[in-house]
């Protein structure tokens, strides 16, 4: 049996498809590009400008800014996608196929966070919350050890 067979995201994806399959609301409509298109796993992603272009082709306009709170906040909410978001063709949505990939996108996300913390905590060193954003910092790179 392959791999992206076994994928409890790739179950929860068909799931969603099957049960929701009279709310062509954004979601129902993402979900079903990205099966239909075999958007599986993390070498398969696809960007959000081809999924957004899906959308409108179908009559679902979003800005990107929409799209990313509510399709895909509520799309990862539900265990059915992740996103890497770097710039560019390094970016991209897809269904992910094994726990390594929720690794990387995990990385990924901290890194971000991580970077932010820093750069928060610098610019607040003079106020009251720059030991907050120190605390953040350290948190942020406690927990990047534990993912490694």
């Amino acid at each position: 049996m392959r791999e992206e067979q076994e994928s409890h995201w790739i179950q929860n994806a068909r799931n969603y498809l099957n049960t929701n399959t009279n709310n062509h609301d954004g979601l129902w409509d993402t979900v079903n590009y990205l099966v239909t298109n075999h958007n599986f796993g993390i070498n398969n992603r696809t960007s959000i400008e081809v999924i957004l272009g899906y959308l409108a082709s179908v009559g679902i306009e979003l800005s990107r800014e929409a799209f990313q709170q509510r399709v895909l906040g509520e799309l990862k909410r539900q265990e059915i996608v992740a996103t890497l978001i770097y710039p560019g063709p390094r970016g991209g949505v897809f269904i992910p196929i094994n726990e390594i990939e929720i690794i990387e996108v995990i990385r990924q996300g901290f890194s971000r966070i991580h970077s932010e913390a820093v750069n928060l905590e610098g610019v607040t060193q003079s106020t009251r919350f720059g030991r907050l954003f120190e605390l953040l910092r350290t948190i942020v790179e406690w927990i990047q050890n534990q993912i490694q």
